[in-house]
């Protein structure tokens, strides 16, 4: 063994490990002989172990396989991340983020489980808002840089269709990591002339969250009759001859979803709004934005504060009942939910509040909307 090691010596500088005695170094084996996926990853460092160490004569059960990539996942996490559905380690690029679908090149099996696993409250959201973010934004927390991706990387802002021609939703997502786990805040806003934005609402299908909607109950799907109407929305009761506005004004109404791991509050105003819209030109199929002139109208805010979990798995209820539609948790034997004696209303939010103050996330939703408009005037 000693005059393997001088020959391999001989031609790259001694790793440390190696500058030990060889009885220590077989000490070292026999005290990992209980985990066999440990051997396998000694055996990885240097040539000169992996010459020296048996690999073929180590089993690896399921179990031991699955803590082998993820011992591996630490090291190579720049360029690999570990996929529970196929138990092997998957390429990623450091320019993924939810707008993208680059992890559409992995095994179909994996793909199909991704795309139905996708966070997508509104049908006409773009991105993938999934598992497989979650988790390589904590791999880089939990294993430093430059594994894993960048929180900033979750927080590319999306224009959202409300329903036909109607002004569009913007949505600026903020993450941030409290007690090693994955927080989410999601800024949804909504600006028009009254007519336009009470069309928006009442004929639009928009959700916060997978259980919690702002728009009117589909009674033609009855799976969406459990969607939760936020009752801020609703229509000022009143005769038509009186044309009542068509919100009542509020300010940070709070309100908690019964399913998942979300608070938000809601803020109604009239104000000074730009209505963006989104058309189709005569000469292309491509879709444009349309920024009106500014107008006395109404400004709808909804907040959402989303707790992810750890991320570490896909099955973890915090993550399942994150992504679980009305339909899914009738299909499941045993649909996750969230305890209100342990998660009472506002935890979430006041968790988030403990890390940035609301005036800190308040300059950076105008600071996100004054660099779109910057952008498409």
């Amino acid at each position: 063994m000693g005059q393997i090691i001088s020959y391999i010596t001989g031609f790259w500088a001694v790793p440390p490990l190696l500058n030990l005695p060889t009885e220590i170094i077989l000490l070292i084996v026999s005290h990992l002989s209980s985990s066999p996926e440990s051997l396998v990853a000694l055996s990885l460092t240097c040539k000169a172990l992996s010459s020296i160490l048996d690999r073929d004569a180590v089993k690896l059960c399921e179990k031991s396989r699955r803590q082998l990539l993820l011992l591996l996942e630490k090291d190579l996490g720049s360029r690999f991340f570990y996929c529970s559905v196929c138990c092997q380690l998957h390429h990623f690029s450091q320019q993924w983020s939810p707008i993208t679908a680059d992890y559409l090149w992995m095994p179909k099996s994996c793909i199909d489980y991704y795309y139905n696993k996708n966070f997508r409250p509104t049908p006409a959201l773009f991105g993938n808002r999934n598992y497989l973010y979650g988790r390589l934004v904590m791999n880089r927390h939990l294993h430093g840089s430059p594994k894993g991706l960048p929180l900033k990387s979750l927080q590319h802002p999306t224009l959202v269709a409300s329903w036909g021609d109607g002004p569009l939703w913007l949505e600026t997502p903020s993450p941030r990591i409290i007690g090693d786990e994955l927080f989410l805040c999601i800024t949804h806003t909504l600006a028009g002339e009254a007519a336009t934005l009470r069309d928006a609402i009442d004929e639009g299908r928009h959700g916060i969250c997978m259980h919690v909607a702002t728009d009117p109950v589909d009674l033609w799907n009855t799976h969406r009759r459990d969607v939760y109407r936020m009752p801020e929305l609703f229509e000022p009761e009143g005769s038509k001859a009186q044309r009542p506005p068509p919100f009542e004004e509020c300010r940070d109404v709070p309100g908690s979803c019964t399913v998942c791991l979300t608070d938000y509050i809601t803020t109604i105003e009239r104000a000074k709004v730009r209505e963006i819209t989104q058309c189709q030109t005569c000469k292309s199929s491509v879709n444009q934005v349309s920024i009106e002139p500014p107008l006395d109208g109404w400004s709808i805010t909804i907040t959402a504060y989303h707790q992810l979990g750890r991320c570490r798995d896909p099955e973890d209820w915090k993550w399942v009942s994150f992504l679980e539609s009305p339909l899914d948790r009738i299909l499941s034997k045993s649909p996750a939910k969230r305890d209100m004696a342990v998660y009472p209303p506002g935890v979430i939010r006041r968790k988030w509040q403990t890390v940035e103050s609301p005036i800190e996330g308040l300059k950076h939703h105008k600071k996100v909307w004054t660099e779109i408009l910057g952008v498409l005037l």
